[in-house]
C-alpha cells in the first residue's frame, strides 16, 4: 500500500477528491445554516451590513489566499514540504496584517460609501478576523498536500457546526451583529488554530531562513490573484452597485435573492474538475470530434441535475424564499427568479474549454469585458427598474459573453451551433420538468402551510421526474448504479 511519509495511505484519489467534495459541502451547509439563523434573527437592515461587511471581504482575502493555495501545490512536488507550508503561512499572516490594517483605515470610507454608518465597526472587527484568520487560507491546500482529507472533513465539518450554533446562540441571547462578528473572530482563530497544532504536532513547520521560499511563492501567486480579484469583482459588480444606491435594508433582499442554490456550486464544480483535464487532452491532441462529442455529454448529464431544479424553483420561488429565510425575504423572490435564468449557462465550462485550448488571454479579456459591461448595464437598469434591473443587466451580460465564448469555441473546434449542443435533450428535459409542475398546482391549492407545502411539492416533483426520466430513457439504471458507486 502506497505510503506517505510513514503513514498509510488508505485512500485512492477518488476518495479523496469526494472527502474534499464533502468537506466543501459541509462549508455550504454551514453558511446556510448561518444565513438561515440571522435573516430570522436579524433585521433586515442589519443582515444587509452583515453581507455587506463580507461583500468586501471576500473580493480580497480569500482570493490571495487561493493563490498561495496554488502555490502550496505547485511547490510541495518540487521542495521540501516544511518550507513550503511555512513559507505560505508566514506570507499569509502578513497579508492577513496588512488587509486588516486596511480594512481598520478604509472602514469609515467604505461606510459611506455604501451609506451605512455601522458597517464601519463591523469592519473593524473583520479586521481582526483577516489576522487570525490567515494561516487558515492554507487550510484545504495543506490537508489535501499531505493526504490527510479525513483531518480536512473532520475540521471542517466540526467548524461548521460550531459556527452555526455559536452564531446561533450569539443571536438568541444578544440579537446583536456585532457579537455575532466576535464569534466569527473566534471561529477563524479557531480554524487557524487547527491547522497550526497539525503543522506543529506533525512537525511540518521549518525554522530556517524562508525568504527564498516566501519570495518565490509570491511571485507565483501574484497573477493568480489578480486575475481572481479581477473576476470576481466582475461577477460581484452589480452587488456593490446596489450597495451604493440602496439602503442596507435593500441590500440584504437583493443579496438573498442571488445567492447560488445550495450544491450547485458542488455539482459544477466537481464536473469542471474532471472535464479540465480530459478537454486538455483532446484539445492538445486535436481531436475536436471526441472534444465536442465530450461537451455535448456533459451538458445533457449536468441538465439532468440543473434544469428541473430551476424549473422547480422558478415555480415556487417565493415558497423557496420563506422555507430558508423567513417571511420578510419573500420579496427576494423576484431577483431570485432572475439569476436562476443562468442556470442554463450552467450547463457548459466554458472557461475550461478556453483554457484547455490555450485561450487564457482570450479568457481574461472576456472576463475584463464583462466586468465593465455588467456595470454599465446593471447601473442603468438599476436606476430606472431597481433591484430586478441591476439582476437583469448582470444577467443579459453573461449571456452575451457566453454567445461570445460560444462563437469562439466552434471556429477553434470547426462546429456549427447544432453540433455543439444537444438541443433536444435540453428540450426534452424542459419539457418533462415543465410536465412535473402540474400536479404541484394542486398541491398549492389544498395546502396552506408554507413550510409542508414546500416539502410536499419537493417530493411530488423529484419522484414525478424521476419516473418520466426512468420511462424516457433519459436515466438508465446502470446510470443510477454508477450514481450509487459515486456517492457511496
Amino acid at each position: 500500500m502506497e505510503t506517505v511519509e510513514g503513514r498509510p495511505e488508505g485512500y485512492s484519489l477518488t476518495q479523496n477528491a469526494g472527502f474534499v467534495g464533502i468537506a466543501k459541502f459541509a462549508n455550504i451547509i454551514g453558511l446556510l445554516a448561518v444565513s438561515m439563523i440571522l435573516t430570522r434573527m436579524l433585521t433586515r437592515s442589519e443582515y444587509g451590513n452583515y453581507e455587506q461587511t463580507w461583500l468586501v471581504y471576500n473580493s480580497f482575502l480569500p482570493l490571495i489566499g487561493y493563490g498561495f493555495s496554488s502555490a502550496i501545490y505547485f511547490f510541495s512536488a518540487r521542495e521540501e514540504k516544511r518550507l513550503v507550508y511555512s513559507a505560505a503561512v508566514l506570507d499569509a499572516t502578513i497579508i492577513g496584517f496588512v488587509t486588516g490594517v486596511a480594512l481598520v483605515i478604509l472602514a469609515p470610507a467604505v461606510a459611506q460609501w455604501f451609506n451605512a454608518p455601522r458597517l464601519a465597526g463591523y469592519f473593524r472587527i473583520i479586521a481582526v478576523y483577516a489576522v487570525v484568520s490567515s494561516p487558515a487560507m492554507m487550510f484545504e491546500s495543506v490537508f489535501v498536500t499531505e493526504r490527510r482529507v479525513g483531518l480536512l472533513l473532520a475540521g471542517n465539518a466540526s467548524l461548521a457546526v460550531l459556527f452555526a450554533a455559536a452564531v446561533l446562540m450569539s443571536a438568541l441571547l444578544f440579537h446583536s451583529l456585532t457579537i455575532v462578528f466576535y464569534v466569527i473572530v473566534f471561529i477563524g482563530l479557531a480554524k487557524s488554530g487547527y491547522l497550526l497544532f497539525f503543522l506543529t504536532h506533525s512537525k511540518k513547520l521549518a525554522s530556517r531562513r524562508l525568504s527564498p521560499a516566501m519570495k518565490a511563492q509570491l511571485l507565483y501567486a501574484l497573477p493568480i490573484v489578480v486575475s481572481s480579484i479581477t473576476g470576481t469583482i466582475s461577477k460581484q459588480v452589480d452587488r456593490y452597485l446596489v450597495s451604493m444606491f440602496f439602503s442596507p435594508d435593500q441590500f440584504a433582499l437583493y443579496a438573498i435573492g442571488s445567492k447560488e442554490v445550495p450544491m450547485i456550486g458542488v455539482i459544477t464544480g466537481s464536473a469542471a474538475a474532471v472535464l479540465f483535464p480530459v478537454f486538455s487532452e483532446f484539445g492538445s491532441k486535436e481531436m475536436k470530434g471526441k472534444f465536442v462529442e465530450i461537451w455535448r455529454n456533459s451538458m445533457s448529464k449536468t441538465g439532468l441535475f440543473l434544469l428541473p431544479i430551476m424549473v422547480f424553483l422558478l415555480f415556487t420561488a417565493k415558497d423557496f424564499m420563506h422555507f430558508f429565510f423567513g417571511q420578510k425575504y419573500v420579496a427576494s423572490a423576484g431577483v431570485f427568479r432572475i439569476f436562476l435564468l443562468l442556470f442554463p449557462m450552467r450547463l457548459a465550462f466554458y472557461s475550461q474549454a478556453l483554457l484547455s485550448l490555450g485561450k487564457q488571454k482570450l479568457y481574461m479579456y472576456s472576463s475584463f469585458g464583462e466586468m465593465v459591461l455588467s456595470g454599465v448595464a446593471s447601473y442603468f437598469l438599476l436606476r430606472t427598474y431597481g433591484l430586478e434591473g441591476a439582476a437583469t443587466g448582470k444577467v443579459i451580460v453573461s449571456y452575451i459573453e457566453v454567445i461570445f465564448i460560444v462563437v469562439v469555441l466552434m471556429v477553434l473546434l470547426k462546429t456549427n451551433v447544432a453540433e455543439f449542443f444537444p438541443w433536444g435533450k435540453i428540450a426534452k428535459i424542459i419539457s418533462m420538468s415543465a410536465l412535473c409542475i402540474v400536479p404541484l398546482i394542486f398541491i398549492r391549492s389544498i395546502m396552506v402551510n408554507i413550510y409542508m407545502r414546500f416539502i410536499v411539492e419537493f417530493g411530488a416533483f423529484a419522484v414525478l421526474f424521476a419516473v418520466l426520466a426512468l420511462a424516457t430513457g433519459s436515466v438508465r439504471i446502470v446510470n443510477l448504479r454508477k450514481l450509487q458507486f459515486i456517492v457511496n
